[in-house]
Formats: structure tokens, C-alpha cells, sequence
């Protein structure tokens, strides 16, 4: 039984024919009659499901025309008539059967309307007049302010004043389907072998149809010509450059990530086509989700305490408030700002990467002096915690927002305190041997070929000692937002910080 509040639709080739004259069968007018000889078996029996679950067909043209018959075949069943604002039939040429489709009204989609994206306008920027006006920017010493929010907020706007005068934000309208295989001679083949289509639809001519298809074949001849040359060269091109390679593979389709596809989720059972609507849903989703996922974990043992752990760190000598942040030098935050990647994606403040690396010589020492305010105060800028979060696919169903891999994207302002902290708390760390040897993630001259070759070896002297060799092997699950920041504090007091 179909569920009567739900809606239905049935779509594709049903191979039932239900035109008759030129007229459907089933269109409910009062000039067929379904009890007539034109109506087979099988059509009168088509007919009686569909009244049974109050099914009605939409489609009234013919969806697949020869030479010598037009039969109505592909069909749309939909018990919802009332939510269908436009039904029919697309010439689309691509195969012998016509494009059958529907508009639902509650989508309220826009027929034929660009894509409109916001960039950055180059036409007037060079890197001259980009570093003429920084210069001439009277940037105060920001080690001299008390509060860090005002101090980053007063270089972020000088800074972004700066960027939208040379380079100011536009919104431009783009083809979102445009291939760069795609060109003018395809183009006039598909011209031609839609106009050829539309003079055999008219006449029905046997002629006329062998020059559609002659001219349906070539034209789909020279889409898998052009396509094979472009990729073909465009490997040939790539192929000791890694990150263009994936490029032009995921071009190929061989990327499972849905990158422009519009994201449809789900909320107590419905269904929303809303973007803001979508946007808090996941925002409300993984805002919970460490603290759903920490509820979940059982009482942990507490075998390792305090006192434990004292007793553990005693054999590194550490010595209470023995590290403390040391200011950081102006050559080592332009370095930090002159390796910065260009195309390194921009935060919620719209600055890329490129904006910083180019101007690293000129705002070195504005953002060396947000970094030792920082840390005199040990205080991080607010605005420097809100990401642009970016939701990428996994798998399962893509209604379920836990089926979304998030990706933060933070001010690259941020990224550069973040930079002058860590590399001075690693120091530290190495330095006094704290960090476990076999440790491999998240290390410099570590990866995971170091930890193969090392599991492997040891593997292979217990097998010639004749030992086993048993393995736990842990995937945790949000792993660095399910830490415990008390224990986690509670060590950097061990470690020796201040």
C-alpha cells in the first residue's frame, strides 16, 4: 500500500503506449473512451492501478517518434497534480526515447538563471600599488594596546581597506556546466543535429530521419574526440605535477566528492531546500556533536590520577613553570607570512593567502606585534575563533548531515599566532624528549611510512624469535574534540608551563 500522505511519483519507460489519434488515452477527456478497441488489455489494466492509488499521468506527447509510429511510453505518475506547475516533453536528441519532466511548485526553481559568485576584482591591483599604500598606512604599535580584540580588529579593517580599494569584491555571472573541451565546432554539431531533428519530427520523412541520425552520430563522434584529446593531453601535461594530475582526474569523474550539487537535509522527518535553514541545521549538528559523543563514552577508570601521573613525568626532571612564551622575533613572522600558499583558502574575513604573501615584508611587524600582545596576555583574538565551515560528503545518505565531513576555515591571521605558538611549545617538547618516540602523527620528519617500517620490522623479529605478534588497532571518532581539557591542562601543568 502507498502511503496516502506521502507523495508519489513514478517515473521512466513503461512501455505501455497510451496514445491513440494523436490523443492519450488516459488524459480524462471526454473524447477517448478507455473501453474502446483502441485501448488494449494491458492499457485498461495500467489504468485501473493507477485509479486504484489515485495515480494520474502527466505526460501527453509522444516520447518516442520513427519513420512510421509515435507512441507515448515514458511516463510520470504522481498522486500531487495539484504541486505541478509544468509538465512535458524535452527534444533532447541524445536518444531515441524524448526527455519526459515535471516542476514541482514548492521549489520555485529559476529557469535559465546564471550563477552568480563573489571574486575579487584584479583589473587596477599590482603588487607595487598593493605595497605603496601599506607603506603610507600609519599602522600603530599594537604591543601598546591592552585589549588584543581591539588591537586585531584596528589592522584587520586598516588592512581590508587597503585590499577592497585595489581588489574590490564583485559578483559576476558564471556558466556552472562549461567544459573546457567544449567548443565551436561541437556547438554547431549539436545546432545542426537539433535543427535536423526538428525538420523529421515535422515531416516524418525516412530521409529526414537518416540525416538526424547521421548528423546525431558525427556530433556525438566529436563530443568523445574532443573529450579524449583534452584529457590526453592534459595527463601528458600533468603527469609530474601531482596536484594538477587530481585536478584533471576529478574532471574525469573520478572524484566521489560532491562539489557543486546542492545540499538537501533533513530535520524531524523533513525534507529542507532552504540554505540558511540547511546551514543551522549543521551548525546546530556538529556544535553538539563532541558533547553527544562524550555522553556516550562510558566512566572512565581514573587508574591513572594525579598522583600516577606525577610519578610518570618525575623521570623527565621538569621543573614547575620552568617554559614560559618568549616574544616572537620580526624575521620569523615575516618567514611564517613569506611561506604562506597563495591560494590558501580564505576565513570568514576574506582574506586569501595571496594578500598576506605578497605584503609580508611590509605588515611583518604590525602582526609581529598582535602575536606578542598574544602572548603577553595570553589572550587569542575573538574574531579569530569563528570559521567558515564547509561541509564535504562521505557517504550513506546525503540528507543526513552526519554523513558530512566538516572543514573549518579560519582567518589565516590566525593560522600565523597559531604558527608562532606551537613551533615554541615543540621546541620545548623536543628539546626535554616529552613526546613519545614512536609517535608519528603530527611531527616533522615523521609519517606513516616511518611507522609501517617500524611495525614491520618488529613483526618480523618476534616471527624469527617464533613469537605472536597481537595488535589494537583504535579509530577514535572526533578524537581531538572529545579531549579532556581538564586532564590536558592538567599535564601542561607536569610538562612545566606557566
Amino acid at each position: 500500500m502507498l502511503p496516502e500522505e506521502k507523495e508519489i511519483y513514478f517515473l521512466g519507460d513503461f512501455n505501455i503506449n497510451i496514445l491513440f489519434n494523436g490523443k492519450s488515452i488516459l488524459d480524462n477527456t471526454k473524447n477517448i473512451d478507455i473501453d474502446s478497441p483502441a485501448a488494449s488489455l494491458i492499457v485498461k489494466q495500467y489504468n485501473e492501478l493507477c485509479s486504484l492509488f489515485s495515480l494520474k499521468q502527466l505526460i501527453k506527447e509522444p516520447t518516442r517518434i520513427t519513420s512510421s509510429s509515435s507512441t507515448l511510453i515514458d511516463h510520470i505518475l504522481t498522486n500531487s497534480t495539484q504541486k505541478i506547475s509544468q509538465s512535458g516533453v524535452i527534444d533532447t536528441t541524445l536518444s531515441d526515447h524524448q526527455m519526459v519532466y515535471c516542476t514541482r511548485k514548492a521549489l520555485r526553481r529559476k529557469t535559465h538563471a546564471h550563477k552568480q559568485i563573489k571574486c575579487r576584482s584584479f583589473k587596477d591591483f599590482t603588487v607595487d600599488f598593493y605595497l605603496d599604500a601599506l607603506k603610507s598606512c600609519n599602522f600603530p604599535n599594537y604591543e601598546n594596546f591592552q585589549n588584543i580584540d581591539e588591537a586585531y580588529s584596528d589592522f584587520l579593517n586598516k588592512f581590508m581597506n587597503i585590499i577592497n580599494t585595489l581588489a574590490p569584491l564583485r559578483e559576476i555571472r558564471v556558466k556552472s556546466r562549461t567544459q573546457e573541451w567544449f567548443d565551436g565546432e561541437i556547438a554547431a554539431a549539436i545546432k545542426v543535429r537539433n535543427r535536423n531533428f526538428k525538420t523529421f519530427k515535422k515531416s516524418r520523412l525516412v530521409s529526414d530521419e537518416q540525416i538526424y541520425k547521421d548528423s546525431k552520430y558525427f556530433c556525438r563522434n566529436s563530443i568523445r574526440s574532443k573529450k579524449t584529446t583534452f584529457f590526453q593531453n592534459k595527463l601528458r601535461e600533468n603527469i609530474g605535477k601531482p596536484k594538477e594530475l587530481w585536478k584533471t582526474l576529478k574532471s574525469l569523474g573520478l572524484s566521489k566528492k560532491n562539489t557543486a550539487a546542492s545540499i538537501y537535509l533533513k530535520k524531524e522527518g523533513n525534507l529542507s531546500f532552504d540554505e540558511k535553514e540547511n546551514s543551522e541545521i549543521f551548525k546546530d549538528f556538529f556544535s553538539k556533536l563532541a558533547e553527544n559523543l562524550l555522553l556516550k563514552l562510558p566512566e572512565p577508570p581514573k587508574k591513572f590520577g594525579p598522583l600516577e601521573t606525577t610519578e610518570y613525568y618525575k623521570k623527565f626532571k621538569l621543573t614547575t613553570n620552568g617554559f614560559r612564551f618568549s616574544k616572537v622575533s620580526l624575521e620569523i613572522v615575516q618567514d611564517i607570512l613569506e611561506n604562506i600558499e597563495p591560494s590558501k583558502a580564505a576565513g570568514i574575513d576574506n582574506l586569501n593567502g595571496k594578500f598576506l604573501r605578497d605584503a609580508a615584508k611590509a605588515i611583518a611587524l604590525p602582526i609581529t606585534q598582535l602575536c606578542n600582545l598574544s602572548i603577553k596576555y595570553s589572550s587569542f583574538p575573538s574574531a579569530c575563533k569563528i570559521a567558515k565551515l564547509k561541509p564535504i560528503f562521505k557517504k550513506g545518505s546525503k540528507t543526513d548531515p552526519k554523513n558530512y565531513r566538516p572543514i573549518s576555515l579560519l582567518p589565516l591571521i590566525s593560522k600565523v599566532i597559531e604558527k608562532v605558538v606551537h613551533d615554541q611549545t615543540k621546541k620545548y617538547l623536543d628539546d626535554h624528549e616529552i613526546i613519545f618516540n614512536y609517535q608519528s602523527g603530527f611531527r616533522e620528519n615523521h609519517s606513516t611510512d616511518f611507522v609501517l617500517s617500524f611495525l614491520n620490522d618488529k613483526i618480523l623479529k618476534g616471527f624469527d624469535k617464533g613469537l605472536y605478534t597481537g595488535m589494537v588497532l583504535i579509530d577514535l571518532q572526533k578524537a581531538f574534540d572529545t579531549i579532556d581539557h581538564e586532564i590536558l591542562l592538567r599535564k601542561m601543568i607536569y610538562f612545566g608551563f606557566s
